[in-house]
């Protein structure tokens, strides 16, 4: 008879199954899991932005500087602290001098007059760059305008140029006055033709208006010729194919410069 019953259970009894609270508990494990990713994470956070921020200062910051006199082996400045003199090196602030005035005139007198047909290209752009901006396009255009650049081409001009002598004006630091001799061989009437000129020059300097003060274009010398007089000793020109400059008084760039001061 047992085991042929079936046991029946009331109604109140499913009510009260019913009706209890169920608890849901997390795997301890994975709790420890998420806590100690997080701790890593927070790590990795910071070293990230401590290594951004250590690589925009050093980008921005500048950069030591470090002297060593090589006679001696004495450092003379390190991490931008003097440690005094030594008897063939010394540290002041960088002031362009007269040496970087004349270097500067020099080589545009060498570029202007001594021409070389592989390099004339070259020669006419460098010396365009250490001009005055205005006075570097004025003279462009000249040069254009004259055909003079082609007119050398086509007599397949070649010439030297010798500075004889090149000082700075006692009145003024920023006029200076240069001499000497150019000598041209060309073709003419399918001839060749050898001519010899004795130039004066007259140059009036001013300060480079563009940052940092040396560049490449002023050949780091700091300086920008404002305005250039060249003429003939003799008074007359020889060379028809003689640059802008040359016995020229009529173009802003060829007036005299004696009576203008203070180009700084």
């Amino acid at each position: 008879m047992k085991a042929n019953e079936t046991k029946i259970e009331s109604p109140d009894a499913l009510s009260t199954d019913a009706d209890a609270l169920t608890y849901l508990t997390r795997d301890p494990d994975d709790i420890v899991t998420i806590a100690s990713l997080l701790k890593i994470l927070g790590v990795l956070l910071f070293a990230l932005v401590l290594s951004g921020c250590v690589n925009m200062f050093l980008i921005f910051r500048k950069a030591d500087r470090i002297v060593v006199d090589k006679s001696s082996g004495r450092v003379v400045e390190l991490n931008n602290r003097d440690y005094g003199l030594t008897e063939t090196v010394s540290i002041e602030p960088d002031t362009p001098t007269s040496t970087d005035k004349k270097y500067l005139v020099k080589e545009f007198l060498t570029a202007l007059y001594e021409v070389e047909q592989t390099t004339r290209e070259a020669q006419v752009n460098k010396l365009l760059r250490m001009l005055d901006p205005d006075l570097s396009i004025a003279m462009a255009t000249r040069l254009k305008q004259n055909g003079v650049l082609a007119a050398e081409k086509t007599e397949s001009v070649n010439s030297s140029w010798e500075l004889q002598d090149l000082s700075v004006d006692e009145s003024d630091p920023y006029i200076l006055r240069a001499i000497g001799t150019r000598k041209i061989r060309r073709k003419a009437a399918g001839q060749d033709v050898e001519e010899s000129v004795q130039l004066k020059c007259k140059f009036l300097l001013k300060d480079s208006p563009s940052a940092p003060i040396r560049n490449d274009n002023n050949l780091r010398t700091g300086f920008t010729i404002l305005r250039f007089r060249v003429e003939p000793v003799n008074g007359k020109t020889v060379s028809p194919v003689t640059l802008i400059g040359d016995a020229e008084e009529t173009s802003p760039q060829n007036q005299p410069v004696g009576e203008t001061t203070g180009g700084k």
